[in-house]
């Protein structure tokens, strides 16, 4: 599964986002985490989903706007390694 960060033009209050945490989220798509920079007006957000397009998608359904969707990599500190970038789900044809 791919990770995206999301950046939001708005920092988000609890009012806001407890609602949208009880929506259900299609398939193999997870909302982490939100960061809301209160001081910048902005909201950094941490999905997972096999693409930037189903991140979109939720953001139109719930008119919920932002700036830019990056496909991101986790570096962990604790093994200096970065994870394993995601693998494309191929089709094979029979032989």
């Amino acid at each position: 599964m791919s990770r995206f960060i999301a950046v939001h033009p708005v920092a988000f209050s609890e009012e806001q986002l407890q609602p949208l945490a009880k929506e259900q989220l299609p398939e193999g798509v997870t909302w982490n985490s939100t960061y809301c920079a209160f001081a910048e007006n902005k909201a950094y957000c941490h999905w997972e989903a096999p693409t930037k397009e189903a991140v979109v998608e939720i953001f139109k359904k719930y008119e919920i706007p932002h700036e830019a969707i990056f496909e991101v990599r986790l570096f962990d500190p604790a093994t200096g390694q970065l994870e394993v970038e995601p693998v494309e789900a191929k089709v094979l044809s029979p032989a």
